[in-house]
């Protein structure tokens, strides 16, 4: 926030300290960091004097004072006694008060300039009003304040000096393209001429061991599930008739710039065209980088560890990053690639589960000629995450569907589609978060996260198109009509629903909880437009357009703040609402908003959110550019404009330290024992320190001396600046480029292609590592430390945004392509047949016999034999414990994915397997299995 502009000059910001230091106030006195003495107090001391013979004395000081320091062209003083500051409360005897955010015009200034000796500085006005010109106005697109200084300063008491229009560093809202590095300097060791892939680094498993992990299944009866009550809501329900019908008002709207349909001429000149594909050449270097680094030291697996380039299986074991890629790797051309992966998606096996099988027992052979063998049964305890395995699995294999027309990839999504279809047995209809897929009951809910009961719709609606199978539609429909009668009428603030609710509860329970568009919440809203489009705005769709802009335009009254603390820089953030607060913060994963609300705009006609779309998305990749790194942390929480006094401290100038005031100690002897209320404390060794940023005290008279006058001037707390509170991870999360994306093919305008190139220069320098692309623990220091995770969204999303944002605008233009909140694309233009073999939209050169070496369908892949032997052999031994894997992503915070626990619940996690499952079992006389096995 700036401060008030007096006389229209620039004013950076305000000291440092509160208002309330003054005269009398002797505990404010006791505290020097509190700021300057009053000027008033210096002007009491050197210009009025007591005995006539200081009165020339008096005036050669004055001269000075005025020769140094002009008031008209400083817009910061040190406020003196009396001197109400703006934003700090006081009504400045019943007058109006200045807030944050409000108009402060000339007439203001010049009222406290006039009150007299009582307003503190506001009496200097001898000084004058200043020259030069300037409205203080700054372009919040291309400007940014630099550390700068000035001949002008204040003498304060200690002799140090205040330098009042000292502008602070702040990353501009657009990046100065010409400092980047070329191209050509990112990866530079990949070559991407030569088109032989390198084949991955795998370890087959040993077809003479299949019997160590292979049975039949148990002599066991069936088990016998639960039934639907009879009052259950989805027994009532009643599908719609022509849920696959064409929308009545003809084609659906266009979204993409129209500027992109008329010749190259209209939006690219041969320059920007070779600077582009050039750009788009890196980013396919850094996908190749990353990719082989799989490939060579994780295949199979879910995720490389990329600094120390071990795998990593926190999604199944199913190799997410494979599958997760499958439609990336289509779109860089990567044809080779992409038959590479099709063997590991053949044999996948989708009822192991990090090696634990839930559809049927294991029986051992009497390995140990003692008539005995090794008896467990189908564990009950994986906790399929439903959410996770939905959107990157069965959205990864229909998201490569659409782009090779593939029936490999359909079959595997159709064989996944049935496995996760048990999380919808509920009575409600909505899934679990995480449930047994060989379970023969009814799942009860208890609590779940809106974003994981509601974000199913496009993967189940585009499987149902391709498979004319309309079961698929129906659990996605039904659910979005329960939440339409029975979750959102008991909401609070009306259609919006908090992050976590108890969906079977009464309809006269109100609904409360923090309501956000952050995690647990995100890719629900982002559903309700996106299922519209897929639909093709016919009448079913018609329900998810209404709720999608009743909550658009409830979040605009109860989530938007404009973060104003922040000079000269135009932020928005869609904050949280925690009971009756609003918390001004601005989550990364909240940053997907700008696609969403841009694509709404378009598509609905909602010419307002356009303009919303395009500030949050700005704000969003401010944040990162105002990082050391370049890169953006996880969670900003700013400070509010009402924190005048907490949210800025004294610097000096030379180094951009702490300013501390000098001090002589031996004057202080009770310096730090008034309990930190003097602004220092004294450790357990006895040191003095200062309270802020526990820094040694220093004595001004401890080297024989007393010290030369410092430099100093207030600076606006955070990185990036105005932040009150930080979460400071990074790990490579593509919703800010996802939305610089869309803005760029929604509005045609090249400045986003500029910002996410910023962006993406300083991912590949912060977090590239020979593995591939490290999360980093905190952004917000220079010096980099890895967090070694490479989650599978950094090649399935973020390295495809980045692609796109410099590709041709008809390579998956969002007017054929609606993308899951994985970024994978399923076609919504009917013209269009990924299968046909002219299609423009098919990216996939087959081999000559797509047949040939895919292996045993669903016998698994070799990570996964792998990972099964280790789970049977860890389950016959009690002294080595089958390791536990946490589905939902890495134990520990390091992790990106993960949502919710068991059915949903907060902080219910899958269980390890019950060692009391594994029994020996005696069978030289012919004996059956116990009927309890």
């Amino acid at each position: 926030m700036l401060s008030p502009k007096p006389l229209g000059k620039s004013m950076p910001y305000t000291p440092a300290y509160p208002s309330s230091y003054a005269a009398g106030q002797s505990a404010n006195l006791l505290d020097p960091e509190k700021g300057l003495s009053s000027p008033t107090r210096i002007a009491r001391r050197f210009l009025l004097p007591r005995k006539p013979r200081w009165f020339l004395a008096s005036l050669c000081v004055g001269a000075t004072i005025l020769y140094f320091y002009d008031f008209g062209s400083s817009s910061t003083l040190p406020l003196g006694d009396g001197l109400v500051r703006p934003g700090s409360g006081g009504d400045r005897n019943g007058e109006k008060e200045w807030a944050p955010g409000s108009e402060w015009d000339e007439g203001d200034v010049e009222s406290i300039l006039q009150e007299g000796d009582k307003s503190g500085w506001g009496a200097w006005s001898p000084f004058g009003s200043g020259s030069g010109g300037g409205d203080g106005k700054a372009d919040s697109e291309s400007s940014s304040t630099t550390m700068t200084t000035s001949d002008e300063f204040v003498v304060d008491s200690n002799g140090d000096h205040f330098i009042p229009n000292w502008t602070q560093e702040i990353a501009p809202m657009h990046p100065d393209i010409s400092l980047l590095p070329p191209p050509s300097s990112l990866f530079p060791e990949i070559d991407l001429s030569t088109s032989t892939s390198i084949p991955p680094q795998i370890t087959p498993f040993p077809e003479e061991r299949f019997r160590e992990i292979y049975s039949d299944p148990p002599d066991v009866p069936p088990e016998i599930g639960n039934e639907l009550p009879p009052d259950a809501w989805v027994k009532a329900w009643v599908s719609p008739e022509d849920w696959d019908a064409k929308g009545g008002n003809g084609d659906i709207k266009r979204v993409q710039w129209s500027g992109f349909a008329g010749g190259r001429d209209r939006w690219e000149s041969e320059k920007e065209k070779v600077v582009r594909e050039e750009r788009k050449e890196a980013v396919k270097r850094g996908f190749k980088h990353a990719w082989e680094a799989y490939k060579a030291n994780a295949w199979g697996h879910d995720e490389i560890m990329p600094v120390s380039m071990t795998p990593s299986d926190p999604f199944n074991n199913w190799g997410a990053t494979i599958v997760d890629s499958l439609d990336t790797i289509l779109l860089m051309g990567l044809s080779d690639e992409y038959n590479l992966c099709r063997p590991h998606v053949n044999q996948l096996k989708f009822e192991w589960v990090t090696g634990r099988d839930w559809s049927q027992g294991y029986v051992s052979d009497d390995v140990e000629g003692k008539g005995e063998v090794y008896a467990m049964q189908r564990d009950r305890t994986v906790g399929l995450a439903v959410f996770e395995t939905g959107i990157r699995y069965l959205g990864g294999l229909l998201g490569a569907y659409d782009l090779s027309g593939d029936k490999l990839l359909l079959d595997r999504a159709v064989d996944l589609a049935e496995v996760l279809s048990t999380a919808f047995n509920t009575p409600s209809g909505l899934p679990a978060g995480r449930m047994d897929p060989g379970t023969k009951d009814v799942i009860r809910l208890s609590t779940v996260s809106i974003a994981e009961v509601g974000s199913m719709s496009l993967e189940l609606i585009r499987l149902a198109q391709v498979t004319k199978d309309r079961k698929w539609f129906d659990l996605a429909q039904r659910g979005m009509d329960y939440l339409n009668e029975r979750v959102i009428p008991r909401g609070v603030h009306k259609p919006l629903i908090p992050m976590w609710f108890q969906p079977d509860a009464p309809l006269t329970q109100t609904m409360i909880g923090g309501i956000t568009f952050g995690g647990l919440a995100d890719s629900y809203y982002e559903y309700l437009v996106k299922t519209y489009k897929l639909l093709g705005g016919n009448e079913v769709a018609q329900l998810w357009r209404n709720v999608y802009e009743q909550s658009i335009d409830m979040a605009k009254k109860l989530l938007y703040v404009d973060i104003t603390v922040v000079p000269d820089h135009d932020l928005l953030a869609i904050g949280k609402l925690e009971g009756n607060r609003l918390i001004p913060e601005l989550e990364h994963l909240t940053c997907f908003a700008g696609a969403m609300l841009g694509l709404g705009a378009k598509l609905l006609d909602r010419p307002g959110d356009m303009k919303d779309a395009e500030r949050v998305t700005a704000s969003c990749y401010w944040l990162s550019a105002d990082t050391p790194t370049g890169l953006q942390p996880e969670v900003v929480e700013w400070y509010e404009p009402t924190e005048q006094e907490r949210m800025y401290e004294n610097v000096t100038i030379n180094d951009g330290q702490h300013y501390h005031p000098p001090l002589r100690l031996n004057d202080n002897p009770d310096a730090g024992n008034v309990g930190g209320r003097d602004g220092m404390h004294r450790d357990r060794n006895g040191v003095l320190r200062w309270n802020g940023d526990n820094e040694v005290v220093q004595d001004e008279m401890a080297e024989g001396g007393k010290r030369g006058p410092k430099e100093y001037a207030s600076k606006l707390k955070g990185t990036p600046t105005g932040a009150k509170k930080v979460t400071t991870r990074g790990l490579n999360r593509p919703e800010t480029i996802e939305s610089i994306f869309y803005m760029y093919r929604l509005t045609g305008d090249r400045k986003w292609q500029e910002k996410g190139w910023k962006m993406y220069v300083s991912w590949a320098h912060a977090a590239k590592v020979e593995g591939g692309m490290s999360s980093i623990q905190d952004v917000t220091k220079p010096n980099v430390r890895f967090g070694d995770n490479m989650e599978s969204f950094a090649l399935a999303e973020t390295f495809k945004y980045h692609f796109l944002l410099q590709s041709e605008p008809d390579v998956l233009s969002l007017d054929d392509y609606v993308l899951n909140t994985e970024a994978h694309p399923f076609l919504v233009n009917p013209k269009l047949d990924p299968t046909s073999p002219t299609a423009h939209t098919r990216f996939w050169t087959p081999p000559q016999d797509p047949e040939a070496d895919l292996g045993v369908r669903g016998e698994g892949t070799d990570a996964q034999k792998w990972k099964r032997l280790q789970v049977i052999e860890s389950a016959q031994s009690p002294f080595k414990p089958v390791e536990f894997v946490h589905h939902g992503g890495v134990v520990g915070g390091s992790s990106g994915g993960g949502m919710g626990g068991g059915g949903g619940v907060p902080g219910v996690k899958p269980q390890p397997p019950n060692l009391a499952q594994v029994m020996k079992v005696k069978q030289m006389d012919g004996s059956d299995f116990p009927d309890h096995f």
